[in-house]
Formats: structure tokens, sequence, C-alpha cells
């Protein structure tokens, strides 16, 4: 399959595609576009960005075609031996999952904009990249001049493509990889130091699993001016769209910044190639449903923080921010009485990536991470800290991955069974198909590393007594309200705005704990119910909650001892 790729006109938000493909023998040829992408388990639609199809023969007949469902065409091509698919995608978002152009930026990624045949995704694929001879181009897969080619479909899908006249390039070597930085967009990030946390943190991934096979990787990183935050995994790289790029000189954004560079690499392995049966091999077509989000993205998010741990690029103050804050994360969401991160994981394909109803379901991600982390400990607890969920890990890439084999939730409850040398129906029953069991035993768990949960009342005056959150956006908006708090009694709904508080204009810049006093009134705008006041009448009780670990001060030898082993850390 041969593609020829070009920006419309100058300016223009749209790519000219040309897709050639060998149809000799063939009365008629069916090819169609992803419906998603590894990373986003959801329905992408990337068809509704095509515009202006067109077929032609190899001799510039245009040819009967006809559109056979959402993505899939059908074109009758007998006689024919290759023809020519013409189209306009609209390149218009800029995530680390769309496709993009501007004057000075064109990022592909081919799996949503290229069309393909699937009866030769096999077949080596080329794309002929054609952008101004100033541009530098990027991209995992073989360059030459502005050819880029790849073995099959599959690489050419999963290797996304940034191409710009003013891209940085950095390179550095760990564990027998090439790694490549390549960086789009204004910033201040402190590049060397990045490379060297990133070597700790790379090898650190490595000695989990035994190898990278891989011999070169590249990060794809783009800088934005406005707050963003997004990353995806590739097999051989990976695209992290973050922003203010300019924010980068503080520690808060650089540690953020490390903690989603460390969860993409992590991905290489799990998910990547270690994969649950349900996405072996993946189907871009429809739902690949699976159960199995607390592995691929609740067990890669314990180990992108976990990683800068262990390998001493944060401290574990440090790696408790994170920590706390994905705490709290899950002691706010009333969802997780309702629906397990099993379930929850199936409705990625849902509303997994929305709000969604309130109190109905938990993240995958912040969910399957808490899950890791006690399964972490209680394997090092049933073996003496001879093992781990480290040990797992690296069996499913080297008895599973290696082995051509993908894993099941059976599966993976019999190696961890057999990794420990005990059951764990309970960890599988309370956790993962369980609803509110976290919380239970996650006091347990901390004890082992010596440390305790510590709770306190929130910050927020509005959130501790009267049970609901508001944003700080450009517009004072009602996010989340508790359950038969003060605030859900008195009427008030979600995506509510706030416009006074007690006759004080709300803004970002407002001083709430300061107007919200005993008995406060809020004047609402809600566009379903009109204009309303509100009137809270506290009850006494707490509702939103503070929720951080630390360390005890009297633990004992044994646990400081454990939490060493754990964490790689003096106590």
């Amino acid at each position: 399959m041969n593609y020829t790729v070009s920006q419309v006109r100058q300016g223009g938000r749209f790519l000219s595609v040309v897709a050639e493909f060998d149809v000799k023998g063939r009365q008629e040829m069916e090819f169609r576009i992803a419906s998603w992408r590894p990373g986003r388990y959801e329905i992408g639609n990337f068809a509704k960005n095509i515009r202006k199809l067109e077929v032609y023969s190899q001799d510039g007949e245009a040819l009967e075609f006809q559109k056979t469902s959402k993505d899939n065409w059908l074109v009758y091509c007998a006689g024919k031996l290759r023809i020519r698919v013409i189209y306009e995608y609209f390149a218009a978002t800029l995530d680390a999952g769309s496709t993009f152009c501007s004057n000075e930026l064109v990022y592909i990624n081919p799996l949503n904009c290229l069309v393909y045949d699937p009866t030769a995704e096999k077949e080596a694929c080329e794309i002929n990249l054609k952008v101004p001879d100033q541009f530098q181009i990027a991209t995992s897969m073989a360059v030459k001049g502005q050819r880029l080619m790849a073995a099959n479909y599959e690489e050419m899908a999963d290797s996304p493509i940034l191409a710009s006249p003013d891209v940085e390039h950095h390179e550095f070597e760990q564990n027998g990889c090439a790694f490549h930085v390549w960086i789009q967009g204004r910033h201040n990030l402190n590049v060397p130091r990045f490379i060297e946390e990133a070597k700790a943190y790379t090898q650190e991934q490595v000695m989990v699993f035994g190898d990278m096979e891989s011999k070169a990787y590249h990060y794809l990183f783009f800088f934005l001016p406005t707050r963003f935050h997004h990353g995806v995994e590739h097999a051989a790289s990976t695209v992290i769209v973050m922003g203010p790029g300019e924010e980068f000189n503080t520690e808060e954004r650089h540690h953020e910044f490390l903690a989603i560079s460390s969860h993409e690499l992590f991905h290489y392995w799990n998910v990547k190639r270690i994969r649950p049966v349900e996405m072996w091999p993946y189907d871009y077509t429809k739902e690949n449903y699976s159960r199995l989000g607390y592995v691929y993205e609740g067990i890669t998010t314990y180990y992108g923080d976990y990683m800068l741990l262990r390998s001493g690029v944060l401290n574990f103050d440090e790696y408790c921010s994170q920590f706390n804050a994905d705490l709290q994360k899950h002691f706010d969401n009333e969802g997780r009485y309702n629906y397990s991160v099993a379930e929850s994981s199936f409705d990625t394909w849902l509303d997994g990536y929305t709000p969604g109803v309130p109190g109905r379901k938990v993240s995958i991600y912040t969910e399957g991470m808490l899950a890791a982390f006690m399964l972490d400990l209680e394997i090092r607890y049933a073996t003496g800290n001879a093992k781990s969920l480290d040990t797992v890990m690296r069996s499913l890439y080297q008895d599973f991955y290696k082995q051509g084999k993908a894993y099941s939730e059976e599966t993976l409850r019999a190696l961890i069974e057999d990794i420990a040398g005990k059951s764990f129906e309970f960890f599988f029953r309370d956790f993962y198909w369980g609803k509110g069991k976290v919380e239970a035993f996650l006091p347990e768990s901390l004890w082992s590393i010596g440390c305790e949960l510590e709770i306190g009342e929130a910050e927020n005056l509005h959130e501790a007594r009267y049970g609901f959150k508001l944003s700080r956006g450009s517009k004072v908006i009602v996010t989340s309200i508790l359950e038969d708090s003060p605030a859900e009694q008195a009427g008030l709904s979600l995506n509510d705005e706030v416009l006074l508080i007690n006759n004080t204009p709300a803004s970002q810049g407002t001083d709430w704990n300061q107007l919200f006093s005993l008995g406060s009134t809020m004047f609402v705008w809600n566009s379903i119910e009109g204009s309303k006041e509100v009137d809270f009448i506290p009850n006494g009780e707490s509702y939103y909650q503070r929720y951080t670990i630390k360390k005890m001060e009297n633990a004992s030898q044994e646990q400081k001892d454990f939490f060493q082993m754990w964490s790689g850390q003096e106590w």
C-alpha cells in the first residue's frame, strides 16, 4: 500500500491523501478506515473527517464505488490493475492521538487518517510525505528523504509522524536502545535534566521486564501555550502533548512531565506487547471489549510513578504528591460503591473518558493504580520480598508475549497465585470485581511499608460542610455533588453556574472560604430551571475530606526494611 500525503493549501486544516492499492484479478475491492485507535478505548469514527472521496483506476478512469458502512467502501474494479483513492482529511485537532496540520506543523497518526486494504495488511507500506524541504520529519518508521517506510500496515498505523521546520532533536542511549527526543513548541524544559532522569527510569523499567527489544524509541513532545495533558503509547514511540510549555521550570510541572513520560514508556511493554486476549490482535473495526483495564492502564499508572521513586528520580515525598492526588480522586468518587473497576473497564467504550452519570463508575487508571499498589505489596509480603509485581510483569512479557500468547483474567490469576504461593481469589473478588473495598484494606497495605492514611477536612469550606465542588475556570461551575449532602438537599445541580455568593460576584479569584460562612446563600443561573437562589443549611457533618499518606512515627525496623525493599530508598 502506497500513500501520498500533503497539505491541501497553505494555512488550511485539510490534508490531501492519495492511497494506491493493487487490485489485479479482483472484481471488486473493499477498503476501510479504522474506527478507533489503541490507547483510547472508545470508538473514534475517523471516517467523519473525510470529504471529497473519489476512486480512479491507474489510467485515470473514474470508478464506481459505494459506502457500505460508516467506515467501509466498496469499489468495482474488474479488469483494473491498480486503483487510487483520493480524499481530503480534516486535520484540526492537536492532541496525542489526532492528526493536525498548519503552516508550521504536519502531525499525522496514520491509523486515523489513512484508508487501507484489509487483504493487504501484511504487505509493506510507504508514505510520500510532501512537506517543504526545510521541514524535519520525526517518526519511528524508516525515513529516506520524504519517504516513510513500514514493513506492514500494523507498523505504519502505529507510527505517528511529526514534521516541522523548527522541531528540536536530542538523542541518548540506554540499555542498548537509541532514544530520540523530538520537541515541537516553545518551552523552558531542562532537557539535559530530563535526559538523565529518563535514563534512570528507563533502566529501572528494563530491569522489570528483562530487555527492550527495539533498537530505537522516539519521544514526540508537543508543548502548547495552554493547559493540556495527554499521552498515547505506540510500539516504538509515544506522543505527549502538554502545556503551558513555559511552565516546565517549576518542579510541579516537571514532575508531571516525568510521570507521563514514564507512564507511556511502561506501555511499551504493558499493552503494546503484553495484551489481553480481547486485543490479540487489535481489531480496528469495532470495540475491543475487555474487563482488564486494571492491568493495561491501572498497573501502568502505578508503575509510571513507582519507577520514578525506585530509580531515585523522585524522593518519597515527591512520589506521595501524585499518590495522594490519586487517593483523593478515589475517595471523592461515590461510583466506587456502585461499579467495579472490571465493569468500568468494559464501559470505557461507553463513557470511559467523560464524567458520565454521577456516582456510576470508577476510573481504570485510579482504581487500577491502587489495586496494583496493594497487589505488589501483597505478593511481596507473601514471599518475604523475594517476588513482587515485577515478577508477574516479567512473566507476562517473557512467557506470554514472547511466546505469542495473550493473557486472560484466569491465566493472570493463576500466574499471580503461582508466583505468590497462595490464593488470590479474595483479591480478584474484592478489588477487581468488588465495590468500595479498597479503603477497607488500604491501611493494612500502607502499614506493611510503615505508612498510614491521614484523613482531614477538605480545605474548601463548601466541599467540607456542604458537599459540592466548583471549577476555577472562566466561569464558576458546579462540578460534583455528594448524595444527600446539604448542597443536594438545597437543590443545587451539576453544571450550575455560580454568579453570586452572598452578593459577591463569583470568579476564579474569589476567596470562597471567606464567603461560605454558615448559612451562605448563592445566586445560581441554571440553564434548565432558570435563575434561582440556593440556601445552604449545614448539619454539622463533614462531607468531602482530604486524604494523604505519611510515614508512621513509630514504624518498626521490619516495616522500615520492607519500605526500603519496595521503594529502593532508605527510610
